[in-house]
């Protein structure tokens, strides 16, 4: 093999990782979670938390998730997050009051995933407990 080919090999190999890395990084960008500021992530680290102690009986339960919905509604200003607490808010009051509903394959990994990716650089490192159904 002369040196030209081997010059052209790496030359090709250097701009194809290029390529690749660009297009992953404009994937992630459009398609990704959306970048959360520290006090959305903060308040969905609260809001997480408080899911962790919902009544078992059904209509208080709904209350509940009510009131935690307002929050959403009202405090949060990145959509995204907001999506994945509300997410993680049903199917806690889902396993505590006993309905039969069960999330599908991979949702409650899907939620951690997505919800620790909007607040990757915030700052805030959320720490979301499993949901066993």
């Amino acid at each position: 093999m002369n040196s030209k080919h081997v010059t052209f090999g790496i030359l090709t190999a250097i701009i194809l990782a290029g390529v690749g890395f660009g297009v992953n990084y404009l994937w992630d960008k459009r398609f990704g979670p959306t970048a959360a500021s520290s006090t959305d992530c903060a308040l969905a680290q609260e809001l997480i938390d408080k899911a962790q102690t919902p009544p078992s009986d059904a209509t208080e339960a709904e209350s509940w998730e009510q009131q935690i919905r307002q929050v959403r509604y009202t405090r949060f200003e990145n959509d995204g997050i907001s999506t994945e607490v509300g997410r993680y808010v049903y199917w806690s009051r889902v396993k505590a009051t006993g309905a039969a509903e069960r999330p599908r394959a991979g949702e409650l990994d899907e939620i951690t995933e997505l919800a620790v990716g909007h607040c990757e650089d915030s700052g805030v490192d959320l720490r979301i407990p499993k949901l066993a159904f």
